[in-house]
């Protein structure tokens, strides 16, 4: 690990600690030659995931296409990046309790739904509407009945 500050090659590790998930490690150290102190992080960059698209076509897993839906999902919401960040953990999180290492896309989507359904509905909406390739206002509107009642049955079973 290079310094950033001297650039030294050699540096120390003084304190190390682990997300409370076990996802990301952060790093404190000290470079050997100016003593300068900085964090680092540690993240799994790469799961043994595939997906296979509806045309039978299997591909690698990309977090960064599911971020970039994200993104566009949440686009002008009052959303933050920390929150989207947190978004995408519980996503990496629910794949990983998948079984096998192929994941149908549907699947792959209707996880993305479950956990943008709790940090906004609208961007839920926004997803659902590519995701689910509706063919006509009739079939959005007609989930859009289903959600609403789904949530006045969870509602009602809440106040019990």
């Amino acid at each position: 690990m290079n310094c950033p500050y001297c650039n030294h090659n050699e540096t120390k590790v003084i304190d190390s600690r682990e997300s409370k998930d076990g996802t990301n490690i952060k790093r404190r150290r000290e470079c050997l030659k100016c003593e300068k102190r900085f964090s680092t992080a540690e993240k799994v960059l790469k799961l043994d995931l595939e997906v296979q698209k509806s045309n039978g076509e299997v591909q690698v897993f990309s977090l960064p296409k599911i971020k970039n839906s994200v993104l566009k999902s949440c686009d002008k919401r009052p959303v933050t990046l920390e929150q989207i960040e947190a978004c995408l953990e519980s996503i990496l999180k629910d794949l990983k309790e998948v079984e096998g290492t192929t994941i149908p896309t549907g699947t792959v989507g209707r996880i993305v739904l479950k956990n943008l359904k709790d940090l906004d509905e609208i961007a839920f909406l926004r997803f659902a509407i590519v995701h689910n390739n509706y063919g006509s206002m009739n079939d959005f509107m007609s989930e859009l009945e289903e959600l609403k009642s789904f949530e006045s049955i969870e509602y009602k079973n809440k106040r019990k």
